[in-house]
């Protein structure tokens, strides 16, 4: 189907964006005819992740480059194209610097991206080039993309990392900073309901909520968020850390400007810390993550606080921690930061929002409590008692790579393309 937009001004600038449209599969790609090719859709780049939200793009396009060739595009631009898995292209639909054109469609809620009418241009030859069998579009943010998108392929998946409508409704009685109505989001997701064939959600409470609200009659498959990195000992505890550098070293890992992040981190340095320091004078709270605001910055001149802005790798961070306490007053979909300190053996003190969806056992695979008080006790009881400790580190682990694993992300993403989107 042509576009209905004019030509793409700067044509210089559309072929560095797309810089393999019209090639053929590249060496070692599997016929079309044998197996199913998947187009994800997504604002920021999904590779390198730097996020929750990139982390389960790029590991929901691992997945499904087991059936067959992925690309994986971001409306953001993108300079890393080379990727560990040869079935993986990545794509960016911007450039950096190109001169900015209008955005489609004459009006935008607050709850969705801005889309460049030149990168819908791009994304259309893409999508023509690319033959997709399955076109997965990362939630209702890129909603203004799903109606072009919809005679591109035989199957459209909206993959919901969060139920909008519900975390919007969350972050307006936290933040006093301007957010998009629960109403105007549910909106939204209704009529986005409406276009797409098959929809992605992280827990089955997440299905219950869009059950709930809206009563689909497509399928809502659970495609839960895995665990972030597998590293060289897969599935294998990982040794507890010395106390050599101050006990307990406790992490916070998340996007920094995020505003239940932004809350989480405050209650952390603030109140729970200061608890903690009064029993465990060598207790230091690390907070890393990118784009930290300027009251996550002001943090880190608190007793005890290191801020880590922009990490390139949280592997090392997580390795030297003895515990995370992740404080969340309001959340969607599942947390990956949980999901990732499990897996790599650190014992998780959090709130119950904070480990929904998860189907986590309490107080045995993680600890959980409301008030900051509460968190700092479980905390500090934890850190004196090496036996639960060790205890609650194996069965969370356990937990986490039963349930959470590549293994178990694969066979939910060839669950959830279903018979018109993954072969075999």
């Amino acid at each position: 189907m042509p576009s209905e937009l004019g030509p793409l001004p700067g044509a210089k600038h559309q072929a560095s964006a797309l810089n393999s449209a019209g090639a053929q599969p590249a060496a070692g790609e599997p016929e079309r005819a044998a197996q199913r090719r998947t187009l994800v859709v997504s604002h920021d780049p999904g590779f390198p992740p730097a996020s929750g939200s990139d982390l389960r793009n790029y590991r929901n396009a691992e997945a499904a480059a087991r059936f067959g060739p992925v690309c994986l595009v971001s409306v953001k631009p993108n300079k890393v194209r080379n990727v560990p898995d040869p079935l993986i292209r990545v794509e960016a639909l911007s450039i950096e610097g190109e001169p900015r054109t209008a955005s489609i469609g004459w009006w935008r809620s607050r709850a969705e991206s801005r889309i460049p009418r030149s990168a819908l241009t791009r994304l259309e030859m893409l999508a023509r080039e690319f033959r997709p069998d399955t076109i997965i579009v990362e939630g209702v943010g890129l909603f203004k993309l799903l109606r072009p998108l919809r005679p591109l392929a035989q199957q459209l998946i909206l993959d919901m990392h969060n139920v909008e409508s519900d975390l919007a409704g969350q972050i307006r009685r936290l933040s006093a900073r301007r957010s998009a109505a629960a109403f105007a989001v549910r909106f939204l997701e209704r009529k986005a309901l409406s276009l797409v064939d098959r929809v992605w959600v992280c827990s089955k409470l997440d299905r219950q909520k869009l059950m709930t609200l809206f009563r689909p009659e497509i399928p809502i498959d659970i495609v839960p968020n895995g665990i972030p990195q597998t590293g060289d000992g897969l599935g294998r505890l990982p040794a507890e850390p010395s106390t050599d550098n101050g006990f307990p070293v406790i992490v916070f890992i998340g996007h920094l400007a995020y505003p239940p992040n932004v809350d989480a981190a405050q209650r952390l340095a603030s109140f729970i810390l200061p608890r903690i320091r009064n029993a465990l004078p060598g207790a230091r709270l690390v907070l890393a993550g990118r784009t930290p605001t300027p009251e996550v910055q002001a943090l880190a001149g608190l007793p005890g606080v290191e801020l880590i802005e922009d990490p390139a790798d949280v592997a090392p961070l997580l390795s030297s921690a003895h515990l995370t306490i992740v404080p969340l007053t309001a959340g969607g979909g599942t947390r990956i930061k949980i999901l990732e300190a499990m897996a790599a053996g650190v014992p998780v003190v959090a709130t119950p929002i904070a480990a929904e969806g998860l189907d986590l056992v309490e107080n045995d695979e993680v600890l959980l409590s409301q008030s900051d008080e509460t968190l700092a006790e479980m905390a500090i009881g934890l850190c004196l008692d090496p036996e639960r400790r060790a205890r609650q580190r194996l069965r969370a682990h356990q937990a986490v790579w039963a349930r959470f694993s590549p293994q178990a992300i694969r066979d939910a993403v060839r669950d959830g393309l279903g018979p018109n989107g993954a072969a075999g």
